[in-house]
């Protein structure tokens, strides 16, 4: 891989100074354009056209962090400066039950680990990493405590069950975002939270179970943060 200069690198580091460290072995590529990079299955552009566009107009580095492969994604907005998503290689091999349209993404799309400059009002903003094989898992979480335990206050029948559901974005203070396995249906549990974008469960009291208002399925989540970052576009 290449060792010369990348600004959208630079900035990266810049934004997150957390993530790569003193003494880290990092090394690159030479970065080229999205349309060149991805080669995208009709199946993927029919269910993320937005995403797609995104992907196809990214500028795309190959990088290595302590020879763990990710990939650079960078765009520019605006006023004309660089923002982007660190993101994960895809996923040939799935062993977990993921919704097919979850397999479908990661087939060229590995999730996102990490962004630089982002806005605070998208979806990925203290996000810890979102859409990625890896860190996707069945169940709250560990939140069914507390959920069962604000329902029983509440007197409220705790129905939804946690294994239907597959958690696939993780915010740094413990909310989830979740897909329902049998129809892709998306649900929030949110413990913590100032967002106005979200309706509590019907039955379900406020600081639990959340629906995300206008997006009711995984598809529909993808591509309303696909267009949160569109829009910055220059």
């Amino acid at each position: 891989m290449a060792s010369s200069s990348n600004q959208d690198l630079e900035d990266f580091i810049n934004y997150t100074s957390w993530f790569v460290k003193p003494g880290d072995q990092v090394s690159f590529s030479q970065t080229i354009q999205g349309r060149d990079f991805f080669h995208l299955s009709i199946a993927f552009t029919n269910l993320f056209p937005t995403l797609s566009e995104l992907l196809w107009n990214s500028r795309v580095t190959e990088l290595q962090i302590n020879h763990e492969p990710y990939q650079l994604l960078g765009w520019t907005d605006h006023q004309g400066e660089s923002f982007g998503w660190l993101v994960k290689p895809p996923v040939t091999v799935v062993d977990k039950p993921l919704c097919p349209e979850h397999r479908t993404l990661l087939a060229h799309f590995g999730g996102i680990t990490e962004r630089w400059n982002e806005t605070e009002d998208s979806w990925l903003c203290n996000l810890n990493s979102a859409l990625t094989y890896q860190e996707a898992e069945e169940g709250f979480q560990g939140w069914e405590s507390y959920i069962g335990e604000v329902c029983s206050d509440e007197g409220v029948l705790c129905e939804i069950k946690p294994i239907d559901y597959i958690a696939f974005a993780f915010e740094a203070n413990g909310n989830l975002t979740l897909y329902c396995k049998a129809d892709s249906s998306v649900i929030m549990i949110a413990h913590d939270h100032c967002f106005e974008h979200i309706t509590p469960l019907e039955g379900y009291p406020e600081y639990t179970v959340y629906t995300i208002n206008d997006c009711f399925q995984f598809v529909t989540w993808v591509e309303n943060v696909a267009k949160q970052e569109i829009c910055r576009l220059n």
